[in-house]
């Protein structure tokens, strides 16, 4: 079993770096295997005579078995609520820079009306010392 496993997963590795260079061929064929396999669980299911109410109670309880059912349902609103955090994060960066940008042309404005100061001080004071 473990040497099937090992030749399965040889394959998906193979195939998932093949299908990383064109990423639409990619998501077009996994789109259309993960609805053919659903609609082989949904088939399957009816031809079993299993009622809706049924499917909705075991396909809960595969999922909390195996651990998925919190992170299918939560764990997406969990990470989109994160993703919509660090843009609001990124949105606040971006205006703090524009800030400290405004900040720095003010500082330069000021310095340079400074120094322009300075110089006609310096040169007030030479005449003064050559008058003198």
């Amino acid at each position: 079993m473990k040497r099937l496993t090992n030749i399965f997963l040889k394959i998906e590795d193979k195939s998932r770096n093949y299908f990383e260079k064109i990423p639409f061929f990619h998501a077009f064929f996994a789109g259309v295997g993960v609805v053919l396999f659903w609609r082989g669980v949904w088939e399957t299911s009816d031809r079993l005579g299993i009622a809706p109410v049924w499917s909705i109670i075991l396909g809960a309880s595969i999922l909390l078995i195996i651990g998925l059912f919190l992170q299918t349902f939560v764990g997406n609103t969990i990470i989109i609520k994160k993703v919509e955090s660090e843009k609001k994060l990124e949105q606040k960066t971006k205006i703090d820079v524009e800030k400290v940008k405004k900040e720095e042309e003010l500082e330069e404005i000021t310095l340079e009306i400074l120094a322009k100061k300075l110089e006609s001080i310096e040169s007030k004071i030479e005449n003064l010392n050559k008058k003198s």
